[in-house]
């Protein structure tokens, strides 16, 4: 076994792969932007597939994903015809109709997805959903004669549907479950916020550029570049919860399998922030950081260069999973772009991003000198900060939660550990003993096995 001496583990993802991706993705967005003609619904598309089908195609010819050994596909066997692969092909058919047909009726049950947010992503699943049902079965045979273990999450929903009780394992049907959870609650989301961006920044003006610092709108640059990163983010995203697929090695290794992991982490979406946000982590007053600094124009450049990076390093971390972006699931160890230096670099920019841009220890002060009253503000000073820490907690326990998920990958464990000793935020283990990383037991063990053995076959000078 490894020890984590050994350095950073490789990334499954390449950076200049996925950039080559943003790119292509930009470009469209660019010409969609002179294509009013071009529905916004198909702008959607068009603008997911600009970033996914380069990544796809490069991905094939330079890393060969497909021959991963995590795909669980062996290129050696041929997919043959016969009663066993049919019978076989046909249960996981089963077995995914039915779980579409349970996500369906999750859909149709809950009246949040009645609202007109998620049209769009109705609107596109009629044109999905007969293609996908069509091309499925033959995706479903191709690829079942080169799986080591054809029996998978499908088969044994479909053997469950039949009656085959005794065939079920329940671990592989709670983990298909799962995983189909999560798809099924962020993926609608994701994109049809998505749609929104998009169409939003087909019709947004962009500001003319000058040299000249006394007429450039630094706010409305700031904004802009802000909403384009935010559009960069949230592509990536879509693209990462539409392809689980084996194939490509995107797929779905393990859920999160637990409500100490889940709770935290789809509390910070709709439809739940909705109700737990306003009424306990409201740490925004009616200023934003660009109000608040009215009249001193070099901080507001400043600030606007902060939000910025801080917002940059955010979707680079997106942009760094290429087509594996996902919550509360394990789709493969990123270990470059920026984590190659913090272990969660997206929830430590976003998270600072926030104080710059709320300022809820300044705000309430700001607007007391503006006339709106001085009355309690250094109360509303002070709970709105501690709100604000609320938020920054439950990322820090989604982060934790994800160690723990992950940490039953040995790359995941051996990542960690480096970045225990060469990270930038290695500092603050040393002097808080709770933000240190515990690896598990299993891994501790096995490398103390495997130090035995070394000292068995090596023994030292005189013994």
């Amino acid at each position: 076994m490894s020890d984590h001496s050994s350095g950073c583990p490789r990334s499954v993802t390449l950076q200049s792969i996925n950039w080559i991706g943003v790119a292509c993705f930009l470009g469209s967005v660019w010409l969609l932007r002179n294509a009013p003609e071009i529905s916004n619904i198909a702008a959607t598309l068009i603008a997911c597939a600009s970033f996914a089908i380069p990544v796809i195609v490069l991905e094939f010819l330079i890393l060969r994903t497909y021959r991963n050994e995590d795909t669980g596909l062996d290129w050696s066997m041929k997919p043959r015809v016969s009663e066993a692969s049919i019978a076989r092909v046909a249960i996981k058919l089963v077995g995914l109709w039915t779980t579409l047909a349970i996500i369906a009726l999750i859909y149709l049950i809950f009246p949040e997805y009645q609202a007109a947010l998620f049209e769009p992503f109705w609107d596109v699943l009629i044109v999905v959903i007969p293609l996908f049902l069509v091309i499925s079965p033959v995706y479903f045979f191709w690829i079942d004669g080169r799986m080591k273990e054809p029996r998978d999450g499908y088969w044994h929903v479909g053997a469950l549907m039949l009656g085959w009780s005794e065939a079920v394992d329940l671990g592989k049907l709670r983990q298909h479950a799962l995983g189909w959870l999560v798809k099924g609650f962020f993926l609608p989301l994701m994109f049809s916020y998505f749609h929104g961006n998009i169409n939003h920044l087909r019709v947004t003006e962009i500001p003319a550029f000058t040299w000249d610092a006394a007429q450039l709108d630094i706010i409305a640059w700031q904004r802009i570049l802000y909403d384009i990163l935010i559009l960069v983010d949230v592509g990536v995203i879509v693209v990462g919860y539409a392809l689980t697929v084996r194939l490509f090695d995107s797929h779905i290794r393990s859920a999160e399998p637990t409500w100490s992991g889940w709770i935290p982490a789809v509390i910070c979406y709709q439809p739940f922030w909705g109700l737990v946000g306003p009424n306990y982590f409201a740490y925004r007053t009616e200023l934003d950081w660009a109000t608040a600094l009215e009249g001193y124009p070099v901080l507001r450049v400043v600030f606007a260069v902060i939000i910025l990076g801080l917002m940059g390093i955010y979707t680079w971390a997106s942009v760094s999973f290429g087509l594996r972006f996902s919550n509360l699931t394990h789709r493969g160890i990123i270990t470059n772009g920026p984590y190659r230096w913090c272990k969660h670099p997206a929830y430590l920019s976003k998270n600072l991003s926030w104080w710059f841009e709320a300022l809820p220890f300044i705000a309430p002060f700001v607007m007391g000198f503006r006339g709106q009253g001085w009355s309690g503000h250094w109360t509303d000073a002070l709970t709105r900060t501690l709100r604000l820490v609320g938020v920054n907690l439950i990322y820090y326990i989604r982060a934790r939660t994800e160690e723990r998920h992950l940490s039953h990958d040995p790359v995941y464990v051996r990542y960690a550990m480096w970045m225990e000793t060469k990270g930038i935020m290695a500092w603050v283990p040393r002097f808080l003993r709770w933000a240190r990383y515990a690896p598990p037991r299993w891994w501790l063990e096995e490398r103390e096995a495997a130090r035995a053995e070394r000292a068995r076959k090596d023994p030292a000078p005189g013994e």
